[in-house]
């Protein structure tokens, strides 16, 4: 019989509400559900589960990552049909970025899924986001790391684990980068959008970095810029790289009449210290505005084109653990999973 590996770690898929409180509970109650065992009727299979940890997914660090890792590289996916993943959604972006990057090529699908509510209330989305991974594993099947979650339209879209963004704190949903959703299901059956890889294509796709990689605690200052803030007053001692955001038009201050305001004065101190500074979430293949061009031409500034902030911070994570000046650079603009795209 066919199994799915079920990798349990917490979140509120996994919590009860008690007194209006949310904790994790025993975290099991997916398993009984009409529509997990409808699924294994239709399909006949059998679940393994595994729980490297069990946890609220806000308290992630590198360490309990690391956790997660050890288990991943432990698993023979030859034995799978597919993986079901369950994370908690505040920090799912930072893993299913940072998995699609190690663990994308494993042959088969690893699908993440979490839950907006306890799986024991009616409004929780839990369950359809569960089944609906069992359907993708069974009826795509195509290797790769996803993210599969309903949003607040009832929508159960599909994501790229390597594209998708941070979950927007009011509205019940994710995006994908640039809005590429990978597809969506409709009526039970998945349909792939028009702008995503082929699947024939994601099958054949391999990753020249394997899992060398790792995270090694790196002290990677992540920035998203906003009116008012002072690059004079960042305290930089024992950052090991800063990553960037942008505005919406892919610029950042860059005005010399108040230095303090401006990205330059963060990238000078930075180069005293022998920081790199990557800029990112910028598209290729348009008009810069006159700001871009005032930034300062330092060889410890880099821009990184066509991919998302959550992955470029992940991909600096795990890139400094091996390289570092030209080495990481390419690392950083070479597309490992579908994440670079224009």
């Amino acid at each position: 019989m066919e199994k799915i590996l079920v990798i349990e770690t917490g979140g509120t898929f996994a919590t009860e509400s008690v007194d209006g409180v949310r904790s994790l509970g025993a975290g099991k109650g997916i398993y009984g559900k009409r529509e997990i065992l409808e699924r294994q009727e239709k399909y006949g299979f059998e679940f393994e589960v595994i729980r490297p940890l069990f946890m609220l997914s806000e308290d992630m660090t590198f360490n309990t990552q690391n956790v997660i890792l050890e288990a991943l590289n432990a698993i023979d996916y030859e034995k799978y049909k597919g993986v079901v993943f369950i994370h908690g959604t505040d920090t799912m972006a930072y893993s299913a970025n940072l998995f699609s990057l190690l663990f994308s090529n494993k042959g088969i699908p690893i699908v993440m899924v979490g839950a907006n509510h306890p799986l024991d209330m009616d409004i929780s989305n839990g369950t359809i986001n569960f089944a609906s991974a069992i359907d993708f594993i069974f009826n795509v099947g195509v290797q790769g790391v996803y993210v599969i979650y309903r949003n607040e339209m009832d929508e159960i879209v599909v994501h790229l684990g390597s594209r998708i963004e941070q979950m927007d704190q009011v509205i019940d949903g994710y995006f994908s980068f640039k809005n590429r959703e990978f597809g969506y299901f409709e009526d039970g059956e998945f349909i792939q959008n028009v702008y995503s890889p082929e699947l024939d294509e994601i099958q054949r796709k391999e990753n020249p970095y394997d899992s060398e990689l790792k995270l090694d605690n790196p002290n990677v200052l992540k920035i998203l810029p906003y009116v008012g803030l002072r690059y004079d007053k960042i305290n930089l001692d024992g950052v090991d790289a800063v990553v960037h955001g942008t505005y919406h038009s892919g610029t950042v201050n860059t005005n010399s009449e108040l230095p303090e305001c401006s990205i330059n004065t963060l990238i000078q101190r930075a180069k005293e210290k022998d920081i790199p500074v990557f800029v990112g979430e910028v598209e290729s293949g348009f008009d810069q505005y006159e700001t871009a061009e005032a930034l300062k031409a330092e060889d410890n500034f880099h821009t990184i084109y066509d991919t998302s902030i959550e992955n470029l911070y992940i991909k600096v994570c795990l890139g400094l653990s091996k390289f570092k000046g030209k080495e990481l650079l390419e690392y950083l603009n070479t597309d490992i999973f579908f994440e670079k795209f224009k």
